[in-house]
């Protein structure tokens, strides 16, 4: 059941975020004033940071449930996955994309971004978190719950 859940969760996020940065993307291409498709890109690509932290942040809660319950893995390393994915597409894709209109729109100005390297920096920090959530997770279930005995095996008389 909640392999179900999880995987509906993970549905509804990727869906609600392809369609977030979808929309900053088709400002970045519309022929409206560079001003208003400036003001709609960030709009839209600001909603779409808090989407993501607030849903990788929910899927995460849903992993851990789904691996206290069944010590499978997959659901935190696919939560990782989602976050990292969305991550690149909102500092490489899209980001260069803005900074590509800004300096064409608008050139003349500074448009250096450092959030492609910020990008990278919180891949690494996630996956170190996922990392540790897992070690910690798996680490109360055992001192919850104890190691399953293995087959005691008999004694055997050792001649000298």
């Amino acid at each position: 059941m909640w392999n179900k859940i999880y995987s509906i969760a993970l549905a509804i996020a990727v869906l609600v975020m392809a369609s977030l940065d979808f929309y900053a993307y088709s400002w970045l291409q519309s022929p409206t004033r560079p001003t208003d498709v400036v003001q709609n890109y960030d709009y839209f690509a600001g909603w779409a940071w808090l989407f993501l932290w607030i849903s990788s942040i929910i899927l995460l809660a849903l992993a851990n449930v789904l691996y206290w319950r069944a010590q499978q893995a997959w659901a935190l390393w696919t939560t990782f996955l989602y976050f990292a994915f969305f991550v690149v597409v909102q500092t490489f894709l899209l980001e260069s994309m803005y900074n590509t209109f800004r300096n064409q729109s608008f050139p003349g100005q500074d448009n250096f971004s450092a959030i492609p390297f910020l990008g990278v920096i919180l891949c690494v920090v996630a996956a170190v978190i996922v990392f540790f959530d897992q070690f910690l997770v798996s680490r109360l279930h055992k001192k919850m719950f104890g190691v399953a005995p293995e087959e005691i095996s008999p004694p055997v008389d050792e001649a000298i």
